[in-house]
């Protein structure tokens, strides 16, 4: 699947006109999905629900811990989820493992009823094994009356941005930036970020042999480190959601963020800086280069050893991520369905891409590189070892997974 295709296609289409209904799946028993923990996983929770009835118990879980959960769910003999949402890294070893259900049938039973795109169809060889409703990438935000203020440039490259933090620093903003290190999953998404913008890899597509011991590998973390330096200390314990609120609640000057992140900004609710936030692409590691992001999909599977029935589960899927959810919610995400109209809150995410952001490695290999980095790239961060020491450590814990897996000898 071409994913920069399917941003394309999901940015210029226009909105279709009619009617719609409430949720008009017919059935009996449970439907039990499992997935992450932000607004369009929220959303989407309360369009899952929609579909109870007297007969049909929908029960939406929602959790940091899902791929945790997830994994343990679907390797057992029966799962107590009969689908999960997940993204570009997350579906690599279920599909490896041979653990998700084929959905071709499914889809063109229901194709028409429920408008399936093309564009939603997540492959593996000739195999639908996923139906995507959203793309997403990280970018940078930044105060617009602050840099005005100080007469800064929105920065395009990592050391731009660095000269930025140094001149907000001096400007009496003790953190000018934030970014989400409070995890390991969320710290190796920030370093990959940084090493495949820096021309770096996570593994030799040859031999399956790690491949962050480079020097751009080492670069790319001292760059890391470099940042840390402008932000809060508490940041090694701060997740994305913390770094969203440090930004509503006026605390930093700029964070790298998912885009979809971008309308809670505006809402009055939870943010005191409505208005003072702007969206621009990741900035580069290097001038003229690719954005420092990669281009991710979410989407749900429907695991082989549901307890469930899956035509029924597939309806109420379907359902939620229907047209209608796309038109009532527009703003709340890039879509991937041609009922989507771009909007400033998605400008950046769209720019990102289009400049380059290349889409998160479908494989296993980068799904056991991204855990082995995030369980020791911290130590170097926090001053307890040098760059090249944190990726020799990451380097032999990912080699030990690869050959459990079976993918490296």
């Amino acid at each position: 699947m071409n994913l920069k295709h399917l941003l394309c296609a999901a940015a210029v289409a226009m909105v279709p006109t009619g009617a719609w209904a409430e949720c008009s799946v017919s059935g009996t028993g449970e439907v039990n999905v499992l997935s992450n923990f932000f607004e369009t996983l929220e959303l989407l929770a309360s369009k899952l629900e929609e579909c109870e009835s007297d007969g049909l118990v929908i029960d939406a879980k929602l959790t940091t811990e899902h791929k945790e959960e997830m994994n343990k769910a679907f390797a057992a003999g029966t799962s107590p989820f009969d689908a999960a949402a997940v993204a570009n890294s997350s579906i690599t070893l279920l599909q490896a493992k041979g653990q998700l259900m084929r959905l071709n049938e499914l889809v063109d039973k229901y194709r028409d009823q429920y408008k399936i795109e093309d564009n939603m169809l997540i492959r593996f060889g000739d195999d639908i094994t996923a139906i995507a409703f959203m793309v997403n990438a990280q970018h940078l935000f930044y105060r617009k009356d602050i840099f005005e203020q100080n007469e800064i440039e929105v920065p395009t490259t990592y050391d731009e941005m660095l000269a930025a933090a140094a001149q907000l620093r001096e400007a009496g903003i003790e953190h000018p930036y934030g970014a989400a290190f409070g995890n390991s999953w969320e710290l190796a998404n920030e370093y990959v970020n940084l090493l495949l913008a820096s021309g770096g890899q996570m593994f030799d597509p040859v031999t399956s042999d790690a491949a962050f011991e480079t020097p751009e590998a080492v670069a790319a973390l001292e760059t890391l480190g470099e940042m840390f330096e402008y932000m809060s200390p508490n940041s090694m314990s701060m997740d994305f959601g913390d770094v969203k609120r440090q930004l509503q609640q006026g605390d930093v000057a700029m964070a790298i963020l998912w885009g979809d992140q971008a309308p809670t900004m505006d809402d009055p609710d939870e943010s005191t800086v409505v208005g003072k936030i702007g969206f621009a692409p990741a900035p580069a590691m290097v001038e003229g280069g690719i954005p420092a992001s990669t281009f991710w999909w979410d989407g749900y599977v429907i695991p082989k050893n549901l307890d469930g029935d899956p035509d029924l589960t597939f309806q109420v899927l379907m359902h939620a991520i229907g047209e209608q959810t796309v038109l009532e919610n527009n703003d709340t995400t890039l879509w991937i369905r041609s009922a989507y109209e771009p909007n400033e809150y998605t400008n950046a995410i769209a720019d990102t891409v289009m400049l380059g952001a290349p889409p998160y490695p479908m494989n296993p290999q980068a799904s056991l590189a991204h855990g082995a980095l995030g369980e020791n790239i911290s130590d170097f961060i926090v001053g307890k070892e040098s760059a090249q020491e944190s990726l020799a450590d990451a380097a032999n814990a990912y080699r030990n997974a690869a050959r459990e897996q079976g993918l490296l000898k």
